[in-house]
């Protein structure tokens, strides 16, 4: 049930805001109006974690990011609007409003065409392709070697499984 539903209009006329509790979530929706660009967002905030959609005009989902303390936090994503299926266009994951942990870049045709990790802000390594026909990583760059060890836990142990198994990667 709806509690406290309040609406906002602004004196430009071009945005709206409506907010309310939905049970234990918090839910803003801010409508914004122009001449060129009609944009929706969804903020829904539950024990402290801000998740926040935004949507074309046509009520497509662009975009999925997530915020702790007005910084963002865990996987955003975007999406391909012309598609309208939820075809994923980009992930990236923060921490503390930092990029750190494994951010990719999508073809139209969900094929891998970038894919790096960054750590505290900072980029570390970088999978290549040769072929995006099979999509095969085939060179592992490390752009920073001082600050391998701030890699988040799970990229680290990756990190280290393919200089084991695949050392010919990382020749240079």
């Amino acid at each position: 049930m709806r509690e406290k539903h309040k609406i906002s209009n602004y004196p430009s006329k071009n945005i709206k805001t409506e907010t309310y509790k939905l049970g234990e979530t918090f839910v803003t929706k801010n409508y914004y109006d122009a001449k060129d660009a009609y944009v929706r967002e969804l903020i829904n905030e539950e024990n402290g974690v801000k998740e926040v959609k935004h949507f074309t005009v046509k009520g497509v989902l662009a975009k999925l990011e997530y915020f702790i303390e007005d910084k963002r936090h865990g996987v955003e994503t975007k999406y391909f609007i012309p598609k309208a299926n939820k075809s994923v266009k980009s992930t990236k994951t923060y921490d503390d409003g930092k990029l750190h942990g494994e951010c990719i870049t999508y073809n139209d045709n969900d094929e891998i065409i970038k894919q790096e990790v960054y750590a505290a802000g900072k980029l570390i390594l970088r999978y290549l392709r040769n072929d995006s026909n099979t999509n095969d990583i085939t060179n592992i760059q490390i752009v920073d070697k001082d600050n391998i060890e701030n890699l988040p836990k799970i990229e680290y142990e990756k990190l280290q499984d393919n200089m084991e198994k695949n050392s010919d990667w990382f020749a240079d």
